[in-house]
């Protein structure tokens, strides 16, 4: 398992930060692409700006980011939406980010019940710190990435 800290591993942008965003001198390991109206430019822009990130997380807007980022070499993950049905969720897609948080009551006690299963089909998991907790001897046998939601921190 590897940690990602948001704000440091993890970092969204969108019009709203785009052009206050700078590139560090470390990689920035994933790159949630928030853009309202994505197009080919902002997004080239966010690659070249960001060369030695290649993984990048996307929550709407899907074909329009697939069909700017599968004529690269950069991967992408769609992560889930509230109110997703978990099932078709993963049905549809390929590359998951699969934001625990966003789950229903029922979902989420499925996921953790299930957690071994599940980590199988993902790579990337993003869970409340008390979950984290509670299945990291699990989560370190794993070789994703676990996002860990704690004292309001959010992307």
């Amino acid at each position: 398992m590897r940690i990602t800290n948001i704000g440091t591993d993890y970092i969204g942008i969108s019009e709203d930060n785009i052009d206050n965003v700078y590139p560090l001198l470390q990689r920035i390991h994933l790159i949630k692409l928030k853009f309202k109206e994505p197009t080919e430019e902002k997004i080239h822009r966010i690659i070249e700006e960001f060369s030695q990130t290649n993984r990048y997380v996307v929550e709407d807007n899907i074909r329009i980011y697939n069909s700017i980022l599968k004529n690269t070499t950069k991967k992408y993950y769609v992560e889930n939406n509230v109110g997703d049905s978990l099932i078709s969720f993963f049905r549809r897609n390929n590359k998951i980010l699969l934001n625990t948080r966003r789950l229903s009551e029922d979902e989420s006690t499925f996921v953790f019940n299930n957690i071994v299963d599940i980590l199988k089909n993902i790579e990337v998991i993003l869970m409340d710190y008390n979950n984290y907790e509670k299945h990291c001897d699990i989560l370190n046998e794993w070789t994703g990435n676990v996002i860990i939601y704690k004292e309001n921190k959010w992307v």
